[in-house]
């Protein structure tokens, strides 16, 4: 999942230890971790409620506004946990792991000997919420089937789903709705009003985890079609919530849904998710009783007070999490020095990634390569590209571009985020790189790095979807990814890494499988389409009515979970 920098991707170390998106660039610490581990708060502990929802009102603020309201396509940190309260899937995580259960699926399915088939019974109480809280109608086989096509149909506009052919073309007959040449996969079957077949192509271990995505959320067939947009602007889903209103870039209202099939949920009546409003007035707001919880870290500047200070010491959440900020670099775009993978090795050894670990006040751990430590396929030998400049020199002179070059470096609003950029900008300086920095807040800065070659270099995050290491490479390095809309932003292709990649999804030997998927980085980090820089740590501070912990290791933020006291 895309995070925005300072913030982060999406996940938690229990994520990783039984297994996202784009993300912001926050620094996030693995389960090694960094150098002072993150002391957990009263206020980051988790709630212990279960059946009784307190009521109340609960307000979030973030620094963009929100891209889409459409499952199908929202893939950042600011309309994921919107989607997550709006709609369900057949199967979820639970609240505080990393484990599935059943959601909208009356229990978890039955798998064919084969390994190819998921037959799974709907539940009878799941209903569709309309934007006025009533009811639409029951969720059926029908619409579970229509939501799954959608979601590889090649005719969504604005844009196809970003994850289409990365997560989902593993469906028998996927093929065929991703080439336009049938509007159904074969593999998707209702066999009663109450029971859906799934077929897959292979075994995949992590086929669970692709449904418990927000792309594989559920919605009414009638009114979810190929305009997304439209779908978007009116959402109607069977989650805790529905969108009671929505004013583009101030904020987004949502109100309990009392047909919730949950017992217990949500915790809260209404929730405020404020849009637009930048890091250091969320501060501000959070310290004057005005905001519940940050959805953006501390920035720098205040960094030290903040979580030195001991009145707030239990207000104060960190938290480490399953991603990877990277450099992106456009490998296939018109700019030839950034085609020429000794310039990009070049610029891997160049960077100095202690240095941006001390601007980010310390928060994450240095990165030598993709999967962050809470990957089993963690490799932490892994470093390719340790700090050289003499040799990056070389390099630039053996690629025919000893004199430098210019180029642009896309990044989001944040302070942070500016800083740290500035940092590489420096260091590229070194080699005869003059790079030129580009913010743009977060929804208009994923419009243009998931727009073909409009930024020549990306600094953003990278949060797991779920916990495999298939998710640190199907939607952000893989063939299929190259996509409008999608998130691999180098434009990067390799089809003997993509060879690779689909031997090591169907391994069921999860020592082997691990061991491929570690080959498979070493292939990708011997083309250098992004410099991995540090797993990064999120800092919020929360008010001291929160109850709860509002990070998931998968959701990254599950606001469902949250309780306040009044």
């Amino acid at each position: 999942m895309r995070r925005s920098l300072p913030v982060l991707l999406v996940t938690s170390l229990a994520l990783l230890a039984t297994a996202c998106s784009p993300a912001t660039t926050e620094p996030s610490a693995a389960a090694p971790v960094a150098t002072d581990a993150p002391a957990t708060s009263a206020a980051a502990q988790p709630s212990t409620a279960t059946t009784a929802a307190g009521g109340g009102a609960l307000s979030f603020a973030v620094e963009g506004d929100l891209q889409t309201l459409d499952p199908a396509i929202c893939y950042d940190t600011n309309c994921g946990p919107v989607i997550h309260l709006l709609f369900d899937q057949l199967i979820e995580y639970d609240p505080n792991a990393a484990t599935l259960r059943p959601g909208l699926a009356a229990s978890m399915p039955e798998v064919s000997a084969d390994g190819l088939t998921y037959t799974f019974t709907l539940r009878d109480n799941a209903t569709f919420t309309k934007q006025d809280g009533s009811v639409l109608r029951p969720v059926t086989a029908d619409d579970v089937v229509h939501s799954l096509n959608r979601v590889l149909d090649p005719s969504l506009t604005p844009t196809p789903s970003p994850v289409g052919g990365a997560f989902f073309a593993q469906i028998a007959g996927a093929d065929k709705v991703l080439d336009g040449t049938s509007k159904e996969a074969s593999g998707l079957k209702a066999v009663d009003p109450k029971t859906v077949a799934i077929t897959i192509n292979a075994p995949n271990r992590a086929f669970l985890n692709v449904l418990g995505m927000n792309f594989a959320s559920i919605v009414p067939k009638e009114l979810a079609g190929s305009d997304t947009t439209a779908f978007s602007a009116s959402p109607v889903g069977t989650g805790p919530f529905y969108l009671a209103s929505y004013t583009r870039g101030e904020k987004a209202l949502l109100q309990r849904n009392t047909a919730y099939w949950r017992e217990g949920y949500p915790r809260v009546d209404t929730i405020e998710y404020r849009l637009g409003v930048d890091a250091n007035t969320q501060l501000q707001q959070v310290q004057a009783g005005q905001l519940d919880i940050m959805g953006n870290d501390i920035p720098a500047g205040s960094f030290t007070a903040i979580t030195n200070d001991a009145a707030l010491k239990d207000q104060v959440v960190r938290e480490p999490l399953v991603a990877t900020n990277f450099l992106v670099i456009d490998t296939s775009g018109p700019d030839k020095a950034l085609a020429d993978p000794r310039v990009r090795q070049a610029m891997a050894m160049t960077i100095d990634k202690d240095n941006l670990l001390r601007v980010n006040n310390g928060r994450g751990a240095k990165a030598g390569c993709i999967y962050p430590p809470q990957m089993t396929s963690y490799d932490a030998a892994c470093d390719p590209y340790p700090r050289d400049v003499a040799k990056a020199k070389t390099l630039m002179a053996d690629a025919g571009f000893g004199s430098g070059f210019e180029t642009s470096l896309y990044t989001d609003s944040q302070d942070i985020s500016k800083a740290i950029a500035e940092s590489m900008a420096q260091d590229l300086s070194e080699i005869g790189i003059k790079v030129e920095i580009v913010q743009q807040d977060f929804d208009v800065l994923i419009g243009t790095i998931t727009t073909p070659h409009a930024a020549p270099l990306v600094f953003i995050g990278w949060f797991q979807d779920f916990p495999d290491p298939s998710d640190f490479y199907d939607p952000i390095f893989s063939c299929a990814a190259n996509v409008p809309g999608g998130a691999s932003y180098g434009w990067y292709c390799n089809k003997d890494a993509d060879a690779l990649a689909a031997t090591a999804r169907a391994n069921q030997d999860s020592g082997a499988r691990d061991g491929q998927y570690r080959d498979l980085q070493d292939m990708v980090m011997a083309d250098v389409p992004s410099v991995p820089l540090f797993f990064p740590d999120t800092v919020v501070l929360v008010s001291p009515r929160v109850v709860g912990n509002p990070f998931h290791p998968a959701y990254f933020i599950d606001l469902a979970e949250i309780d306040v006291t009044e």
